[in-house]
């Protein structure tokens, strides 16, 4: 049995069919429904959690991910309710995939530029707001380098997917693995 189908097993076929189904629940942090997205991401292959990434950043309406990261809409901030370290990790690995569109500089061709009313390029220095900023427009208008970027802050830093990603974007990418596991469990 390979890595796949002992991840499959782990987890449970009832788990990964009501995972497949987009039945997860991640209200909670603490979720064991995140906790075994996490356990299938750290054993996925990252090119293709990257186009799974990616294709969930183009079906995650940008209204509702803006509304996610935005601080202060619907009461929430889940990126300022991130440590400073944390939050400043999620900006560097998405400026950083945006600099690669541009061809890894920051001349005025870059798609940083491109960003409205970013405060500052720095990550150390940003804000949830401009965090904020940033996905919104990478998800937005670059859903591959959004899910690079997704992917890298998944592999890295799991336990910040939810701020990042959201519940909605959490049950597309979980439904999206579990099918997959599915798949190679029954090979």
């Amino acid at each position: 049995m390979g890595i796949l189908q002992d991840i499959a097993a782990a987890i449970g076929n009832s788990d990964l069919q009501r995972l497949s189904d987009g039945k997860a629940k991640f209200d909670s942090p603490d979720s064991a429904d995140l906790q075994r997205l996490q356990d299938m991401i750290k054993n996925f292959d990252p090119k293709k959690l990257q186009q799974i990434f990616a294709k969930i950043a183009e079906q995650t309406d940008p209204k509702e991910y803006s509304d996610h990261v935005t601080p202060g809409v619907g009461g929430t901030n889940p990126l300022g309710e991130l440590s400073s370290g944390a939050l400043a990790s999620v900006a560097a690995i998405l400026m950083d995939h945006l600099k690669k569109l541009g061809g890894g500089s920051d001349t005025a061709d870059s798609p940083l530029d491109q960003v409205p009313d970013l405060q500052t390029k720095d990550p150390q220095k940003m804000d949830a707001h401009d965090v904020a900023k940033v996905a919104r427009y990478t998800q937005e208008n670059h859903p591959g380098a959004f899910g690079q970027a997704a992917t890298e802050i998944a592999q890295k830093q799991p336990a910040i997917l939810q701020s990042f990603w959201g519940k909605a974007a959490l049950a597309l990418g979980a439904a999206a693995l579990a099918s997959h596991f599915i798949k190679m469990d029954r090979k």
